[in-house]
């Protein structure tokens, strides 16, 4: 994060869940690596067509949203410039 600038809200979200996620680990070590094993073990037994069929049909469920989104947010913020360009500077 730059001092300068204010984060973002997303940018915030993720420093609070990983500040979350680091509270729980000192906190419960022994059940994070347990987890974690049990994660990496079903995920090794896993055949990885499996996996890569799984991952390509998600993305391809999420991409069109996603990216209608982001067109929808970067018109906007074309919008927004425009409408402070148009501003007299007083304001």
């Amino acid at each position: 994060m730059n001092p300068q600038t204010p984060p973002h809200a997303a940018e915030l979200s993720i420093h609070q869940t990983l500040k979350r996620v680091e509270e729980c680990v000192r906190r419960e070590p022994t059940k994070v690596v347990v987890v974690a094993l049990g994660t990496g073990l079903i995920l090794n037994l896993l055949p990885s067509r499996v996996l890569a069929r799984a991952t390509a049909s998600i993305a391809t469920r999420l991409l069109p949203p996603v990216l209608l989104g982001l067109g929808v947010l970067k018109a906007f913020e074309i919008c927004c410039e425009k409408d402070a360009a148009k501003m007299p500077q007083g304001r």
